[in-house]
């Protein structure tokens, strides 16, 4: 039998090893130049390479860090994690039924520029469903945290965290629909306001935590895109969905076809009419 793990147990003994990644990581935010799918051209090849292994070492270290923090406390946990590093290996053959799943750091488009806040993610989920997560954003000095069933809290540099609760009825009609759904966003209209940026999962469930967006829907997302981040909204009072009435199971690597995020369910059954109304039209 499995040894059991507290969640508060998980978010105590992560959270300084979170606190360090995200202090260590501004000092190169915004100082590593995009050699994506937009390369800066101004960078000679070589320079260009620097970048990207720059990037490469920092995504690795910082995840590498939090698995060994995570070894240290719960080395019989399974492990879904984002890049391939040495200490990601060490979880390999684990059986038990709880799985670790992080996120270095989300939103990397907006890591190299400097020009919209990244997330270093981890949550602990018991048989595919999310029971502990933090959710750290270094720009804006916030760590968020959520234990399933006891809600959600942001802290703000040191001052004492605060309680999320979203307002039965939400403030705006703000939506962020991805780029990956971009057929959707017209059918949005007039009902919400969309956008598609900036982007990051982390990024968009926290703020739609906060009460900043209403709705959230996009397609092939990562497992460990939205595991931590999900817990954050749905204990602050959103609901998370892959399909109609199925919430999303955490149990293994994957993408989700679909992921709708709401702060109701009534907004969330418009996101799914929506979707419906897509698949129509291609099939037409």
């Amino acid at each position: 039998m499995a040894k059991r793990i507290a969640p508060r147990t998980f978010i105590d003994a992560l959270l300084p090893v979170v606190d360090q990644c995200a202090r260590a990581s501004l000092i190169f935010f915004g100082q590593v130049a995009d050699i994506g799918k937009a390369a800066d051209k101004s960078l000679i090849s070589d320079h260009a390479q620097d970048a990207s292994t720059a990037f490469t070492v920092l995504d690795g270290a910082i995840q590498d860090i939090l698995l060994a923090a995570v070894l240290q406390h719960f080395p019989a946990v399974r492990c879904i994690a984002e890049e391939r590093t040495a200490l990601k290996k060490r979880f390999a053959g684990n059986t038990s039924p709880y799985t670790v799943i992080l996120d270095p750091i989300d939103g990397t488009f907006h890591f190299k520029r400097g020009d919209a806040p990244y997330h270093i993610t981890i949550g602990l989920a018991y048989k595919g469903k999310m029971i502990a997560s933090i959710v750290a954003r270094p720009s804006e000095d916030k760590v968020f945290t959520a234990i399933n069933g006891e809600g959600a809290y942001v802290q703000l540099g040191k001052r004492r965290p605060r309680r999320l609760s979203l307002p039965k009825k939400p403030r705006n009609n703000s939506a962020f629909i991805s780029s990956k759904a971009r057929p959707h966003q017209a059918l949005a209209r007039p009902t919400f306001d969309p956008h598609e940026r900036p982007i990051g999962a982390a990024l968009v469930l926290t703020r739609l935590a906060e009460g900043e967006h209403c709705a959230y829907l996009t397609r092939q997302v990562e497992i460990y895109d939205a595991g931590p981040p999900s817990l954050i909204a749905e204990e602050a009072g959103a609901v998370c969905y892959t399909e109609v009435n199925r919430k999303p199971v955490y149990s293994q690597r994957r993408k989700f076809a679909y992921f709708v995020a709401a702060a109701n369910d009534d907004i969330a059954a418009q996101l799914f009419a929506i979707i419906r109304q897509v698949k129509r039209d291609n099939n037409a």
